[in-house]
């Protein structure tokens, strides 16, 4: 089926204010936007592998950086006010979701970064009403030079802690859900996400790149919405560099 869509605080901001010093000059001022066919399973579906498309977005400059959904301006070095919309999760439009189930909507987000595109700490918190949450993000990834001199590979890393508001919106099992889809009842408190991932980056031209990218995630929740242990993504597309 083809489907379409778009972490003591004081020493995480330590590791994040000491890891931005490794950050590559390559990638200041600098960015692309483009698009990617994807093939993959999400934690939540239970209906195996599915393709889709999905935008490639990404910038970093003086002022701050976009990378994917998540927009940051900076407002002091290292200090930026961040945004985000939260595409949602659960929900058919994305993923086969267990009959039964409500969709989870998506949902703006509005906080604070510490650090850079490459090394930070993110908090955001509900904006729009739709569960009042929060998460906390901690990013890590680098882009290392390879024999081949066109093309670099980004490995990177990230923890996100999920309050339990924001928890559960996600992962909960309403009574009604639970006798509508066969899951049983379950109420989430707060909860851990783990990512990593490999971004590979061709320089076609001065002006386009090739881009594929292996991301994998796990959610560490006792939530019988989660179907997977490890939701996976490989990406292959184009952009447009500037």
């Amino acid at each position: 089926m083809m489907k379409f869509g778009l972490a003591p605080m004081s020493g995480l901001t330590l590791l994040v204010l000491s890891m931005n010093v490794a950050a590559n000059d390559k990638y200041d001022d600098y960015g692309f936007v483009g698009g990617s066919v994807t093939v993959g399973e999400s934690v939540f579906s239970n209906d195996g592998t599915s393709g889709g498309v999905e935008p490639n977005i990404f910038y970093n400059g003086e002022y701050g950086f976009i990378d994917g959904s998540l927009l940051n301006y900076a407002v002091l070095p290292w200090v930026g006010i961040s945004g985000q919309w939260r595409f949602a999760e659960v929900s058919d439009d994305f993923d086969d979701i267990p009959n039964g189930i409500n969709d989870r909507d998506g949902n703006g987000e509005l906080g604070v970064t510490i650090g850079s595109v490459g090394a930070r700490l993110t908090y955001l918190h509900d904006v729009t009403d739709e569960h009042n949450g929060y998460e906390v993000q901690l990013h890590l990834g680098r882009a290392f030079d390879t024999p081949f001199e066109q093309f670099t590979l980004s490995p990177y890393v990230e923890v996100d802690y999920r309050d339990a508001k924001l928890s559960n919106h996600l992962y909960s099992v309403s009574a009604n859900e639970s006798r509508t889809s066969g899951l049983d009842s379950f109420n989430a408190g707060s909860t851990w996400v783990y990512k990593s991932g490999l971004i590979g980056i061709y320089d076609f031209s001065e002006e386009f790149i090739g881009l594929s990218k292996l991301e994998l995630e796990h959610h560490d929740s006792d939530s019988p919405l989660v179907q997977q242990d490890l939701g996976w993504q490989f990406s292959i597309g184009a952009a447009y560099k500037f």
